[in-house]
């Protein structure tokens, strides 16, 4: 039996919108890690980041960063960018175009920071991202390399971090199935999506 998406433009929208939805949820799925491209003064630069939240009614993504990063300084000097992700299992490619918003100490940061276990925390105690260093690190102190650190610990990297949020203007869905391909583009219209079928 065919999917429905082979056929209706709803089908593929409420597709497109349940993976990036279960990539949140599920570390396990190809989507839970998507690409993002960044507009940078040496060019385009791309990134792996992962998925924290997908609200598919406001059509906003999320996910952590260091805001120290070049990632973060590229989206504040220029909020457009693209997502990219890819499953094989659904041979299904989803390219988003976003504008991003960075919250830091804000309300948002600090709910995401709360919902964030210490160890995942480790990450933001370290120097800035892409620092010189003379020998391979972590970047952790040596008291922390081994061991989850302590929530009193952990604490101090909250000046660090920060949230993205990526409002999707547009998005492409791609079927690359070997029989059936298909693809369709929908741009924001209001409060909802316009969609349109365009050759794979």
């Amino acid at each position: 039996m065919q999917p429905a998406f082979l056929g209706d433009l709803d089908a593929v929208e409420a597709h497109a919108w349940f993976l990036l939805e279960r990539g949140a949820l599920d570390r396990r799925s190809a989507y839970h890690a998507p690409s993002i491209a960044t507009l940078s003064p040496d060019g385009p630069q791309v990134r792996t980041v992962t998925l924290r939240h997908v609200d598919r009614t406001t059509g906003r993504l999320r996910f952590n960063a260091d805001a120290r990063g070049g990632l973060v300084q590229q989206l504040l000097a220029d909020p457009r960018a693209a997502v990219h992700a890819y499953g094989a299992a659904e041979k299904t490619q989803l390219r988003l175009r976003v504008h991003a918003t960075v919250h830091r100490e804000d309300g948002v940061a600090v709910a995401a920071w709360q919902a964030t276990n210490p160890s995942a925390r480790r990450c933001y105690l370290v120097p800035p991202p892409g620092s010189p260093v003379d020998e391979p690190t972590s970047g952790l102190p040596m008291t922390l390399e081994r061991r989850r650190p302590t929530e009193a610990e952990s604490a101090d990297g909250f000046v660090h971090f920060c949230v993205v949020e990526l409002q999707v203007e547009s998005f492409e869905w791609l079927h690359v199935h070997a029989i059936d391909k298909r693809r369709a583009r929908f741009d924001r219209q209001g409060t909802g999506w316009r969609g349109s079928w365009r050759t794979p």
